[in-house]
């Protein structure tokens, strides 16, 4: 296989790994279930494959993933119809604490030590066994925290206050330019934010690196 070829097989093999991975969803990028870690790894395994071993042609390299995220796409499928399938591919949720208390034969099954546990309590911001109400082992390896209730934040509506419903700003500046799509959703227009801009004291929109209006007519700039 001369270099030329050799190139671009392995730019299509990126490309076609990549169009897969976005087929396949979210979850082979994020936090995944043991069945999403083996996907993904068996997914990376094939391309490799594909690409070093000059035994494997690149049309049957490509076939091999097209079949095997075919399979792993109609088993995701499965699992959001059939709640057995789910178990099997996805496993289940593992109890670790209940009612404050470390459930040692649940953690003998995961395998999950009590140094591990302290750390995964330690990420949620919980430094003491006697502040968990309940500790669950996520599918995905993350340990989930329910606090007792005196450890837990005081919330506005402990407080009986009243609160607006959050809403999520619009990115309407990004390196220098105008992101007329996230501008028109906020609701105001180009001439109102060049107004803003010039009133906090930047002469064109090319000096701001991050511009988010909020629903108020907030304006937050950072310069580039």
């Amino acid at each position: 296989m001369n270099t030329v070829l050799y190139m671009g097989s392995g730019i299509v093999l990126f490309f076609i790994l990549y169009i897969l991975a976005r087929t396949l969803g979210k979850k082979l990028t994020s936090q995944m279930t043991l069945f999403d870690f083996i996907a993904g790894i068996t997914l990376g395994s094939m391309t490799a494959t594909t690409f070093l071993s000059p035994s494997v042609s690149l049309q049957r390299g490509i076939l091999g993933l097209a079949l095997f995220s075919g399979l792993v796409f109609i088993i995701d499928h499965l699992t959001l119809k059939s709640l057995l399938v789910r178990r099997i591919f996805n496993s289940e949720a593992t109890v670790l604490m209940k009612d404050g208390r470390i459930q040692i034969k649940e953690m003998k099954k995961a395998r999950f030590t009590v140094d591990e546990l302290i750390a995964e309590l330690r990420k949620t911001g919980v430094f003491s066994f006697t502040h968990v109400e309940a500790a669950v082992l996520e599918t995905d390896g993350t340990v989930s925290v329910l606090k007792k209730a005196e450890a837990a934040p005081v919330t506005p509506s402990d407080l009986n206050l009243v609160t607006q419903t959050a809403v999520f700003p619009y990115l309407v500046i990004m390196d220098g330019k105008v992101v007329k799509k996230q501008l028109q959703k906020s609701g105001f227009s180009e001439e109102w934010l060049q107004e803003k801009i010039i009133a906090a004291g930047y002469p064109s929109v090319e000096k701001i690196a991050a511009g988010q209006v909020h629903p108020d007519g907030t304006l937050y700039i950072s310069p580039i």
